[in-house]
Order: C-alpha cells, then structure tokens, then sequence
C-alpha cells in the first residue's frame, strides 16, 4: 500500500497536479459532449420534430431569422400556371434523358439507361417572393417547389433544405424560415438555389439556367438575383461573370433573406436532384435526371468551339488534391498521393487557382484523377476523350459526375474504396484505397494511351 501511495505521489510530481486535475475534469466533460452529440443525432435521425426545431434554433442562432411561416398550399411551378392561366413556355420538347452507370474498375462496364424528361419552363411570377440560399418561391399562400410536387407520386424525397425547415412527405404542406425584409425589386431573373456556395450545384443547377433567359432579346436588360455567398468566392464569381455575357446587373441577396419581386424571370430546374433522400430510401437512376443544357450552356460559354472537341494527346496527368480541405474522405492520402506523384501526375490543389486557370488546367489534360469532391464540376471543361479516374467509397455509384463525363464524351472510371467510416452525409464518408488496386489503374491508363 506504502509503495503504491507513494509511487501515486511521485507521479504527480512528475505529471504536475494541476495537469492531473484538468484532465480529470476534462476527460468527464468531453464524454458528456460526445454522448451529447449522439443523442443529438439520434433524435434527429428518429424525430422529424425535433430535427425542425433544432434547424430552427440553428437557423436563428447563426443566420438571425426572425420569420416562421407554414404554407398550406403547395404546388409546381407549371402547375400554379396552368391553374392561374399565367403564361408559360416550355423548353425541352421531347428530351431524352440518358443517366449513367458509372464503370466501376475491375468491376463493371458503363451502362446507360434513358427516362423522358419532366419539362423545362420559363415564365414570370408576378409579386412572388425569394428566400436567399433556396429553391423557395412563394406567391400570396402558396409555396412553389417543383421537387415537392414530384416527391407527391415519388414519396423518395428529402425536402428540407435552406430555409426550408419542414415538409409534409406527399408535399401537402411546408414550413419555411427566413429574414423578412421590406425590400421590394421590380423586375430580376432569379439565379438562386440551395447550397448556392457548393461550385458544383452552382455551376449545373442554378447557372446553366441563365442562358434559357439569354435567348430571349425582351429580358437584356434585366438584373439577376444572386445568392451573396456566390460573390464571397471568387472562382465562382469569375465564372459568373464569364457566363454573363450580356451585362445584367447584379443584385446579392443575403442568406435567408425574403425579397419581394414584382415580375420574376424563372427557369425551371434542368438538372432534378434532390437535397436528400428519405430514411431507409436508397438513391438509383432516377433521382439523377440531367437534361443536357447544364453541359452545353456553361461549356459553350466558357470554351471556344476549337477547344471542345477530341484533340493530340497533351500527356498531361493530373490529380486533384484535397490535403488542403478540411474534410479527409481518403484516409490514406498520403500513400496515395505518393504512387500517383512517382507516376508522373501533377499534385493539384484547385482552391488555389483562379476560375480560368481551373478551366484551361482540365481542358489541357489527359487523365485526372481525385478523391470525389466538387473540384470535379469542372470536367465540364476536358476535352473529348479525356479519361476520370475518381476515388469514392463503392457503396455510393457517382451519377452526378459520370453523367458529365458522359455529356463532354470523357471516359469516366470508378475507383471503389472500402468504406472505413459512414458519416451522417455522403459528404462526410471515409474509405480507404487499396494501394495495390491504384497501381493496376495507373497501369491501364498507360495502355491505354499506348
């Protein structure tokens, strides 16, 4: 007992006491925020009501909402017209849609499979109201969401996002918060969506909209409304104004923010992706509906003809970081990054070049390969024949972006990793790549340039 007592005595000698007594009172209290946290996540992964009000309480604490509204009557944007007799165009007559199955390496082949379109309209709202950060347009009662009024049959879809805060499964009602300002616009075309500062929704769901728009010579001269956190990065800010090609003014709308707009130039989605999906509902091909446009638009804008099309090799490899990022997917980045470096492919970290370099850097190579991140919107942007190689866990088949590939006519290929940690997001999935399967990647990709 003497020894032990002492042996005690002289550890805290050594450890400092007041270090011992801070990590005795740490060690309780970081248990409690990690079983704090938990329950925080049960609740809302087994409460839709406490989920609401937690976004809620989020919302108010860091965006300053001041404003909870539930509308009872919900439609689609085309059908409120039709019902109204407000008047509408539609602008995709018969499109096919092709999404694709991604070639998973040493797994499976590409596979296409084709659904018809939901339509494409462009009409103006009169007195509807915006909420900055969202799909959201009202119009007196009636909240328009053309995901909504197709969740109605689907009943696949996960709602809530942005102000959004709540929503009836069959789209009967949704409950929206926001920031009520008395500022009244008198014409704009909305150039506004959910997660607005993400470059890929950016570039392919609210962006290659505007040119539907551009067409038609009686809107020149009208301003667009933009999201404000658009214009606090700056590649996005540069593509931006690259596509606007015309010159319209610019007017920011603040984050939450509910602005009232007398005549409201709006093209309807023409990429359908939903924010989430339901529990227990697993993603497939038709929640990943593309029309072509949200290619061609952005790319037409952006490249000249000459450099669109299948070119001489370049021999240009490159592969596309995420050191810098503060979420890790790739728990082994290191041992990977090191194979790809000692094969001759260039390290690149996006975040560091500006919109243009982003542009000519993917357009000018042959293979780029990454661990799946937004960085890889811009593929949009390679050349024909260019080969994608993208790191993801193979519990999640990327259509997103194999159906980009497949628009530029780039060769797109799956590289599955183990999952080693499934987060509360896709986004926040970690996976591990077996260094021996990259190595056998590398080598197809010599052959095939040979």
């Amino acid at each position: 007992m003497g020894n032990a007592f002492a042996a005690g005595i002289d550890y805290l000698r050594k450890e400092g006491f007041g270090k011992f007594i801070a990590r005795s009172v740490r060690w309780p209290l970081e248990y409690l925020k990690w079983k704090s946290i938990w329950l925080r996540s049960w609740l809302c992964c087994h409460s839709s009501i406490f989920q609401k009000y937690y976004t809620l309480y989020n919302l108010k604490k860091r965006s300053k909402v001041d404003s909870l509204t539930k509308f009872k009557r919900v439609e689609g944007g085309l059908e409120f017209c039709r019902k109204t007799g407000q008047p509408y165009e539609i602008l995709n007559d018969a499109e096919k849609i092709e999404v694709v199955q991604a070639a998973w390496f040493e797994k499976c082949k590409t596979k296409k499979i084709f659904f018809d379109s939901p339509p494409i309209y462009l009409t103006t709202f009169k007195e509807a109201d915006i909420y900055g950060a969202t799909n959201l347009i009202t119009v007196g009662s009636t909240a328009l969401s053309d995901m909504a009024y197709i969740n109605r049959t689907k009943n696949r879809y996960q709602i809530e996002a942005g102000c959004i805060i709540g929503a009836h499964k069959e789209g009967k009602w949704l409950q929206a918060a926001y920031k009520a300002t008395n500022t009244v616009i008198d014409k704009a075309i909305s150039c506004m969506g959910w997660a607005c500062t993400n470059y890929y929704h950016f570039t392919f769901e609210i962006l290659s909209r505007l040119m539907y728009v551009d067409g038609r010579s009686e809107y020149r001269d009208f301003p667009i409304l933009v999201d404000a956190g658009v214009l606090a990065i700056p590649q996005m800010e540069d593509m931006l104004d690259r596509v606007n090609v015309y010159h319209h003014p610019i007017i920011p709308v603040g984050e939450y923010e509910r602005v009232r707009v007398r005549n409201l130039v709006y093209v309807s989605r023409n990429l359908w992706i939903a924010p989430g999906m339901r529990k227990g509902i697993e993603e497939d091909a038709q929640d990943y509906l593309m029309s072509r446009s949200i290619a061609d638009h952005i790319r037409n804008r952006i490249l000249e003809e000459s450099l669109q099309g299948k070119r001489a090799s370049t021999g240009r490899k490159i592969f596309l970081s995420r050191r810098n990022c503060k979420v890790q997917r790739l728990v082994n980045t290191d041992e990977i990054e090191q194979i790809f470096s000692d094969s001759g492919y260039q390290m690149v970290f996006t975040e560091k070049l500006t919109f243009d370099e982003e542009a000519a850097l993917f357009n000018n190579a042959d293979v780029i390969v990454g661990v799946t991140g937004a960085a890889f919107t811009n593929i949009v942007f390679c050349h024909e024949g260019a080969q994608i190689g993208m790191i993801l866990a193979d519990s999640h088949p990327p259509y997103d972006f194999c159906n980009i590939a497949n628009m530029v006519r780039a060769e797109f290929t799956a590289l599955g990793a183990e999952l080693v940690h499934s987060g509360e997001q896709i986004s926040l999935d970690t996976f591990r790549l077996d260094p021996a399967k990259c190595r056998r990647f590398i080598r197809m990709i010599e052959e095939n340039d040979k």
